[in-house]
């Protein structure tokens, strides 16, 4: 408020003193005006004088006889200089001191000729607000009877009307100025106690006010639109305490429906790395078996007394390996089929992820041969996201990958092929693509663009719970990355991952 009370202050002082100076200007001009005018209504009275007392008491042609009373009443009156001249002469005759910068020849020619009184000026001066003249140049004519004798002229100095004009801007300017703190006083505490104070007092009240105040601002009436501004903040702050008591009730519902949304997301992960576990148990069988049975030669051999120390020792150590084998997939599998307590965002090393990914379900027993190839070329590869569900998003891609080639009849050897390279964006954001590519059965056109929806499978019933492809590409996108599927049916699909590595290298 002690801002806009400045600058009402000022603007007002301001607005005051341009006002009055611009009136203040435009009366002085028509006064120096006017002044002006009677000067030369003066001068020619003055001319008219002298023009009959050329006429009757001296000769036109001898100056020299002029009387001392004459020549002070005209420098009384301000003239400096008279001068005459006849019809049928060209000699000019002079009275006072005529300088040569104020010569009156021209305008006496002229009168001469067309027998009319004529005015010019000479010279300014610089007087406070604007120019003012110096001197008056007046010539008329003088005739005997209806015949033009000559023209007789005159200089007269204006420093009289300068010197008035000077005072009277001095009486302007202090008049300026009491007016301007008089008026700018009064303005000021008007508008201080019509607007400034109704606002003070508004804002002091909205201030105070709590949610149970019912009360108006400006109770009562005669406050004009100050009772009218009462009356809408009034029923604005009615509106604001009901849309405040819904948004509370909205947040209160959007924070239900959320976690709702969180559990139900933790749930189609969970049942996606059951669904997943499900797919490899049939392999795991085989691959526990295997090393089982090595695990069994080897303890049968060791019962015998034949074996060296050596070879006790030999064979003690290849049991402990396949051991160490069988408990290395059973500690996959566990890790698959964990569900953590809370979603761990972190870096993610691609290439070792993938890796190990092979490695893991190699164990699959399937009923087609399928060679894994890696063309890792990316040199950034670590990101920043959900680690245990971004391997379960390449987890199901893979086995996907795995059904669709199992599908496809005819085909001797599946082939999955894994790529990474890096990107720029305009921006200057580097990302890493991952690709997936594989020779299985396809998807057909129709398919791809409900692919992504919740629920959609083209497997068999009990084969597939339609949600591994939702997880991944909602996982991926959250991640700030994209997740894309090009296929051609009966050649195969390629699944290509794009995201943003955790730290942007400097070049």
């Amino acid at each position: 408020m002690h801002t806009l009370k400045v600058q009402l202050g000022f603007t007002l002082t301001i607005l005051l003193l341009l006002s009055m100076f611009l009136f203040g200007l435009v009366l002085l001009m028509f006064w120096q005006r006017s002044a002006i005018k009677q000067e030369a209504y003066a001068g020619e009275r003055l001319l008219h004088l002298a023009s009959i007392y050329l006429q009757s008491d001296i000769s036109l042609k001898n100056s020299q006889s002029v009387p001392p009373d004459f020549v002070n009443f005209f420098k009384q009156n301000g003239i400096s200089c008279l001068q005459w001249r006849q019809t049928n002469s060209t000699a000019t005759h002079s009275l006072g001191s005529c300088s040569p910068k104020l010569s009156l020849d021209t305008l006496l020619q002229n009168v001469t000729k067309n027998g009319k009184t004529e005015t010019s000026y000479s010279g300014t001066t610089w007087n406070g607000f604007f120019f003012t003249r110096q001197h008056l140049l007046l010539a008329t004519p003088f005739q005997s009877g209806k015949q033009l004798q000559g023209a007789i002229g005159i200089v007269r100095s204006l420093q009289e009307v300068s010197t008035s004009i000077g005072n009277v801007q001095k009486i302007f300017f202090g008049y300026l100025i009491v007016n301007v703190l008089i008026f700018a006083t009064i303005g000021f505490t008007r508008l201080v106690n019509l607007v400034i104070r109704p606002i003070q007092r508004l804002a002091r009240l909205a201030d105070s006010r709590s949610d149970q105040t019912d009360t108006s601002f400006f109770p009562g009436e005669g406050l004009g639109e100050f009772s009218q501004l009462s009356l809408s903040l009034n029923r604005l702050l009615t509106r604001i305490d009901g849309d405040k008591q819904e948004l509370r009730s909205t947040v209160e519902s959007l924070k239900k429906a959320n976690n709702e949304l969180q559990r139900n997301r933790k749930e189609m992960l969970r049942t996606e790395k059951l669904a997943s576990i499900g797919r490899l148990s049939a392999g795991l069988a085989h691959e526990i078996g295997n090393p089982l049975g090595i695990i069994q030669g080897y303890i049968e051999l060791l019962a015998g007394n034949s074996l060296s120390q050596e070879d006790r020792l030999l064979f003690s150590k290849k049991a402990v390996q396949e051991l160490t084998r069988i408990n290395t997939l059973i500690r996959n599998l566990l890790d698959l089929s964990r569900t953590p307590t809370a979603s761990t965002v972190g870096p993610v090393e691609i290439h070792d992820l993938l890796r190990e990914l092979i490695e893991t379900v190699r164990i699959r027993k399937t009923t087609v041969a399928i060679n894994f190839e890696t063309f890792f070329s990316a040199i950034h590869t670590e990101v920043t996201v959900e680690s245990d569900g971004l391997r379960q998003v390449f987890l199901n891609c893979i086995l996907n990958s795995i059904d669709a080639i199992e599908e496809k009849k005819g085909d001797k050897e599946g082939k999955i092929v894994f790529s990474t390279s890096n990107e720029k964006t305009d921006e200057e954001k580097e990302y890493i693509l991952i690709s997936l590519k594989d020779n299985g059965t396809g998807i057909s056109e129709e398919h791809l663009e409900t692919i992504f929806d919740p629920f959609f499978t083209t497997k068999e019933p009990g084969k597939g719970t339609g949600l591994g492809l939702t997880v991944a590409h909602n996982l991926i996108e959250k991640s700030g990355g994209q997740l894309n599927i090009l296929s051609t049916m009966g050649q195969g699909t390629t699944l290509t991952v794009k995201l943003p590595i955790s730290s942007q290298p400097t070049t």
